[in-house]
């Protein structure tokens, strides 16, 4: 039987331009990988992070430095609290200039989804349409 780090190990692929180690394994819907250990369905990351370098210290989570959801480098992974985590994905989210089907974030196609006053998301207002459209159809 393996050991749950062969099992871990088994999952990864390093890729040698970024450093990163992409997981291979099952992902969740924000791209992160998930890994089951002793009962529990856990971030991939926060395993590799725990392995390598130590247990995290309570109310604190994982950043990822190289912007990559589904790498499990621990150099690449740094414990910040939720507040700077918030403020190092605003810094690099604007540089977000397509959503993932390719329309263009700008004034006239965007529009800013506010849930509180730490959440904000742009919305693509072309995928909107398009959703409202097949949702009739059915």
């Amino acid at each position: 039987m393996k050991t749950y780090q062969e099992r871990f190990f088994a999952k990864i692929s390093p890729e040698p331009m970024s450093g990163c180690w992409l997981w291979m394994g099952a992902y969740d819907r924000g791209g992160y990988g998930r890994f089951f250990l002793w009962g529990e369905n856990c971030t991939a990351h926060r395993v590799s992070y725990e392995m390598h370098k130590g247990a995290i210290p309570e109310g604190l989570q994982i950043d990822h430095l190289c912007r990559v959801h589904c790498c499990v480098n621990p150099d690449h992974l740094d414990v910040v609290t939720q507040q700077e985590n918030l403020r190092r994905e605003r810094v690099h989210r604007p540089t977000i200039t397509h959503c993932k089907y390719g329309h263009e974030f700008n004034d006239e196609n965007t529009r800013i989804y506010t849930r509180s006053d730490k959440f904000r998301q742009r919305m693509c207002r072309t995928c909107e349409r398009l959703r409202s459209i097949v949702r009739r159809k059915k």
